[in-house]
Formats: structure tokens, sequence, C-alpha cells
């Protein structure tokens, strides 16, 4: 129990610890020049290029900002929403107002789809490690939706180099992704 209560608590210390760096990472302009990067890199990959159902994020608490991605044509989008302590997907809508939903994410008030029509899922993290895991707030939202879902889609962390960190371990119930993207 005591080992338990360590790794909970260094991951708590982990993810103050990451906040507080995005935090100065915004400040310094770097989060700015990063996003825009990553977004490039993405633009040009053959893995968004050749998927059409893509789902991505809003970000908050100064995530990677990929939404520049929403403009681009040929593709359909869609937006995590969380909805009775699970998290489903909603298609995008750039002609309706999006609204907050839990913790103050900003969501589509369009009806949930059914996951399995996506092709590729871009997810945030306050941290990743080499073996392509997520660090995110602790809630635990994407890793149930991946568990409850057999999908297709790929799922690729969107993340800055400097928060790529194998100082942290996955627990048992962390689902692993199939790959990282930062601005390196």
């Amino acid at each position: 129990m005591l080992i338990l209560k360590e790794k909970k608590k260094s991951k708590l210390i982990l993810r103050n610890d990451a906040l507080e760096k995005r935090r100065l990472f915004a400040s310094s302009g770097m989060l700015q020049k990063n996003s825009s990067i990553i977004v490039s890199k993405i633009l040009n990959s053959e893995l968004f290029n050749n998927s059409k159902h893509v789902a991505l994020y809003i970000p908050i608490k100064n995530e990677v900002d990929i939404t520049p991605i929403l403009r681009v044509h040929g593709k359909t989008f869609y937006l995590p929403a969380c909805v009775n302590n699970k998290l489903e997907f909603r298609m995008y809508d750039n002609t309706l107002e999006l609204k907050k939903g839990l913790f103050n994410i900003p969501e589509s008030t369009l009806a949930a789809i059914n996951p399995n029509i996506l092709d590729l899922i871009y997810i945030p993290a306050l941290l990743a490690n080499n073996m392509c895991y997520r660090l995110g707030y602790g809630k635990g939202f994407y890793d149930r939706f991946f568990v409850e879902n057999n999908l297709k889609a790929k799922k690729i962390i969107v993340i800055q180099s400097a928060f790529i960190d194998d100082g942290f371990v996955q627990d048992s119930f962390d689902i692993r992704c199939d790959g990282v993207i930062s601005e390196n």
C-alpha cells in the first residue's frame, strides 16, 4: 500500500511540475512556437493526410494548440466531450458555437458519434514517455474510452519534447498509444 501511495504521490508531483513548466513555456512564447511546428508536422504527415475522420482537442491549461488543423478542408473533425463520467466524441461544426463542458473544456453541442468511424485521434498530455504512454490529469477519461472501444484509430500523443519524460511509470490500466508527436 505504501508503494501505491508513493507512486500516486509521485504522479501528483509530476503533474504539478508539468503544469508549472507549461505555464513557463507559455509565458516565454515557446508554447506558441512549438505548437506551430507541431501543427506543421501534423499537416505534412502521411498519417494525417491518409485519415478522413480525425479527433483532436481544444487546448486548456497551456496544452499544445493544434486547433489550426480545424481549418483543413476534406476532413471531418471530432472533439471530445465528457458525459456521465465518460468520454465521447462529437462532430465539430465551425458554424456552431462550442459550449463549456466538464472542467470548462469547450465541447461540440452535436450528438455523440460511433467512435469506430475515427481514423486518427490526437491526445493531449501533461507528460509522455518513450514507450508511448501518457500522463494526463488523472481522471482516466481517455484510457477508459480506449478500453471500452475497440478502435482501429491510431492514437497519437501531442506534446512538447520537453515533456517527454521516462521518469514516470505507467500503471497497469494505462493504455499505450501508437505514437508521440512533438516539435523535434
